[in-house]
C-alpha cells in the first residue's frame, strides 16, 4: 500500500504531531474558547483535537500494521505503573458506590496519561522542547495579562465563578481562563520556573527583563488569589532554584528580582505594599488556623481525617475511582463547611484509588524529580540544563500546589508538566544511548 511509504509515513506523523501542538495550546485554555453542552460530558477544542489525534494515531498504526516502534522504551517503567492505574481503576468499578463519578474520573485519567503518551512519542529532538518551552511561556504570559485585567476592572471571563460577582472582597480576585483562583495559581506556579530558567541567562536585557516582569506579577497575582499552598509553592520553589544554581547566578538571579521589586514598588506603590501586607497574613494565618483548628485550615484538616476513615473502611483499596466527593456527601463524620472535593491532590489518589496506587504514583512522582537531579549534574548544553533546572523545581513545587485546587485529575497543567518532563528524560537518556 501506498500508505506504507516512509514518505508519506512521515507527512502523517507531521500531522498528528501538529495535531498534539493544538491539543497542548487548546488545553491550557479549556471550556474558555467554546464549549459543547453533551449533558454529563462536555466537549471543546481540547477534547476534540484529542480525540481526532487518537482517530490518527490508530489510523496511522493499522496501516504500518502496528510497525510504529516505541521510543518510549527507556522510561517503558513510568507506563507499566500509568498502565496499571489505569487497570486498577477500571477493577474498581466493581466496588465503586457511584458508577457514573467513577467512569466520569477514569476518562479524566486517561485524557491525562493520553497527554503524556503522545507527548513522548512525538517530541523526540531537543528542538521540539525550546518549542514546548516557548508555548509554555507564552501562553502564561497571556493568562498574567488577562489577570491583571481581571484584578484591576473586577471583570470575568465567563467560566469564572467570579462572573458578575459584586462583593468587593472577591470581584478583584483573578481566576485566569480557570473557575477557581486555586487552579490559576496552580497554573501559574507550575510555570514560573520556566519563566526564570528561559530569562535569568537571556542575552537580551530587554527580553530577560520582561520576562522577570512577567514572574514578579505572576507571583503578584497568586498572593492576590489567597492560594496559601501556592505562596508556600513559590516560596519552595525560590529556595529550590537558589541551591541549584551557583554563586555568580545566584547574585544575578537576587539583583534581577530586587530590580523588578523595586520598579514594582515605584510604579504600583500601594499594590505592592498591599501585596506584602497579604503575604505575610497569609503565611500567618496557615500557622493560626492549624493552631486553633478554624477556618479553612479546619476544613482541609476534617477532609483527611474523613478521607483517612473512609480508606479505612475499605480496608485500604480505595472507595474507587472519583466517589470522594460522593462518601463525603453521605458518609462523612467530620465538619467540612460543605466541602466535599479533596482539596489535595495526594489525599484524592489515596483515597479513590488506596494504598497500592498511591505507594506507585509517590514513587513515579520522586524517580522523575530524582532522574531530573541527577541528570542536572551531567554535561549538557546551555539550553538542555535550563529546560531541566525549569522541569525539576516546577515538580518540586507541584508537591504544595498541588493541595490548592478543589480537584486536580482534570486540572490539565499538571499533565502537561509530567508529559514534558518524561519527555525530556527519554530525550536525554535516548541521547546518552546514542552517544555511546
Amino acid at each position: 500500500m501506498i500508505l506504507n511509504d516512509k514518505k508519506y509515513s512521515s507527512v502523517l506523523f507531521s500531522i498528528e504531531k501538529l495535531f498534539y501542538y493544538l491539543v497542548v495550546i487548546t488545553g491550557f485554555f479549556g471550556v474558555t474558547l467554546f464549549s459543547i453542552n453533551l449533558g454529563s460530558f462536555t466537549l471543546f477544542p481540547y477534547r476534540i483535537f484529542l480525540i481526532l489525534l487518537w482517530i490518527l494515531f490508530l489510523a496511522h498504526t493499522l496501516v504500518n500494521k502496528g510497525k510504529m516502534g516505541f521510543p518510549q522504551y527507556k522510561i517503558q517503567w513510568y507506563f507499566i505503573f500509568l498502565c496499571f492505574w489505569v487497570g486498577y481503576a477500571l477493577l474498581s468499578l466493581i466496588w465503586v458506590t457511584s458508577l457514573a463519578s467513577g467512569i466520569r474520573n477514569i476518562l479524566f485519567l486517561l485524557m491525562g496519561i493520553s497527554l503524556i503518551f503522545f507527548c513522548t512519542y512525538y517530541f523526540r529532538k531537543k528542538e521540539d522542547l525550546k518549542q514546548l518551552c516557548w508555548i509554555w511561556f507564552g501562553i502564561f504570559s497571556a493568562l498574567v495579562i488577562l489577570g491583571f485585567w481581571e484584578h484591576l476592572t473586577g471583570e470575568h471571563l465567563i467560566i469564572s465563578k467570579f462572573y458578575s460577582e459584586t462583593n468587593v472582597n472577591l470581584m478583584f480576585m483573578p481566576t485566569g481562563v480557570f473557575h477557581n483562583p486555586n487552579d490559576y495559581a496552580a497554573f501559574l506556579t507550575l510555570s514560573i520556573p520556566f519563566a526564570i530558567c528561559l530569562f535569568r541567562d537571556g542575552e537580551k536585557i530587554l527580553l530577560s527583563f520582561l520576562g522577570m516582569e512577567t514572574v514578579a506579577g505572576a507571583i503578584y497575582l497568586i498572593v492576590m488569589s489567597g492560594s496559601r499552598a501556592n505562596i508556600l509553592a513559590i516560596l519552595l520553589e525560590l529556595v529550590i532554584l537558589l541551591l541549584l544554581i551557583n554563586l555568580k547566578q545566584k547574585i544575578k538571579l537576587i539583583a534581577k528580582l530586587t530590580i523588578c521589586m523595586a520598579i514594582l514598588l515605584i510604579l504600583l506603590s500601594n499594590p505592592t505594599k498591599g501585596f506584602l501586607s497579604q503575604t505575610t497574613g497569609e503565611i500567618g494565618s496557615i500557622v493560626t488556623q492549624t493552631e486553633q483548628n478554624i477556618g479553612s485550615m479546619s476544613n482541609r484538616l476534617n477532609l483527611i481525617r474523613n478521607g483517612l476513615l473512609f480508606l479505612h473502611s475499605t480496608a485500604l483499596f480505595g472507595v474507587g475511582a472519583g466517589n470522594f466527593e460522593y462518601y463525603m456527601s453521605n458518609f462523612a463524620r467530620y465538619d467540612t463547611k460543605g466541602l466535599i472535593n479533596p482539596h489535595n491532590w495526594w489525599l484524592e489518589i489515596l483515597v479513590n484509588y488506596g494504598i497500592l496506587v498511591f505507594i506507585g504514583y509517590i514513587i513515579f512522582y520522586l524517580s522523575i524529580i530524582w532522574k531530573l537531579r541527577k541528570i542536572y549534574y551531567e554535561k549538557l548544553s546551555a539550553n538542555e540544563k535550563l529546560i531541566c533546572e525549569g522541569l525539576l523545581v516546577s515538580l518540586i513545587g507541584f508537591f504544595f500546589a498541588s493541595l490548592g485546587p478543589s480537584s486536580i485529575i482534570a486540572f490539565r497543567p499538571q499533565w502537561f508538566l509530567f508529559a514534558f518532563a518524561l519527555t525530556f528524560l527519554n530525550y536525554i537518556l535516548n541521547k546518552k544511548e546514542v552517544s555511546q
